[in-house]
């Protein structure tokens, strides 16, 4: 597999097809697998797919520290600078953008990059996305304590698989026991690096969901149906706060529609890149 320097750290990625650029990011403690069923409909589709590990993830450096959403922007920032990336966001302006995608923290990630590289993305799209800034409720904080002492008595792997797959993210892939084992398979290799003792703390976030109203970008927010009920607020905030946004629910979904409903997915989401 490829991989870069990026901010400082080693990026791990792969670049597949030709034509606009989508750029994939994957939530927290995936990797760039999460999007398997989307290359080749959108490659088929004209789309030039670059899909990576954020870091901390995958292949990705661990560094020991910048687990923050401005350094994730930062670090797809320089990613695209070493692959040259170019496409007019319109034949006047001519600036470099790509279409940017993001599935819960990789949603956050690419809220965070369309507000410090605005000129930089052409659409966004945000799959039951997460929002920095944004008052979760008690339980959703409560599990990711839970986790993180875990992560810190029992290690990464066990606390993944005990406690982090337990959550009601995982409800639409436990139904379907092939699609849960490649989830679990990939969440297992996650090392949790921003969980561990000494890390920053895990209730840092930069606050976006005070700025929506600063990005310009087309925005497609995308739902499960059945995500749990802080995931489902944001994604009613998103559409609310962005101004060129549109919210789409898929039924019978949970918080990981690119594994839950491809072809769904699919069909949604190239639909909305064709029109942008």
């Amino acid at each position: 597999m490829p991989h870069t320097y990026t901010n400082g750290i080693v990026t791990f990625y792969e670049d597949a097809g030709d034509g606009p650029v989508v750029v994939l990011i994957h939530g927290y403690g995936a990797d760039l697998r999460l999007w398997d069923a989307q290359v080749e409909p959108l490659r088929e589709a004209g789309f030039r797919v670059i899909r990576y590990d954020v870091r901390g993830h995958g292949r990705s450096m661990i560094a020991p520290e910048g687990y923050t959403f401005e350094n994730y922007a930062a670090d797809l920032r320089d990613l695209l600078d070493r692959l040259d990336v170019e496409r007019p966001a319109t034949q006047s302006l001519e600036l470099e953008a790509v279409h940017v995608v993001g599935l819960s923290m990789g949603g956050g990630v690419a809220l965070q990059f369309a507000l410090d590289y605005p000129d930089r993305v052409l659409s966004l799209t945000l799959v039951d996305s997460a929002l920095p800034g944004f008052t979760y409720a008690d339980e959703t904080t409560a599990h990711i304590q839970r986790f993180m002492d875990a992560v810190r008595s029992d290690g990464p792997r066990n606390a993944i698989d005990k406690v982090w797959l337990a959550h009601p993210f995982f409800d639409g892939v436990r139904r379907e026991p092939e699609r849960l084992a490649v989830v679990r398979d990939m969440l297992l290799d996650f090392q949790a690096p921003d969980m561990r003792d000494g890390a920053r703390p895990a209730d840092y976030r930069p606050d976006i969901a005070s700025r929506l109203a600063e990005i310009g970008a087309p925005t497609l927010v995308i739902a499960g149906e059945n995500d749990v009920a802080d995931f489902r607020l944001i994604a009613d905030v998103l559409a609310e706060n962005i101004p060129d946004a549109r919210l789409t629910i898929i039924p019978d979904c949970w918080h990981l529609p690119p594994v839950e409903k491809p072809e769904e997915f699919n069909e949604l989401f190239v639909s909305f890149l064709r029109g942008t």
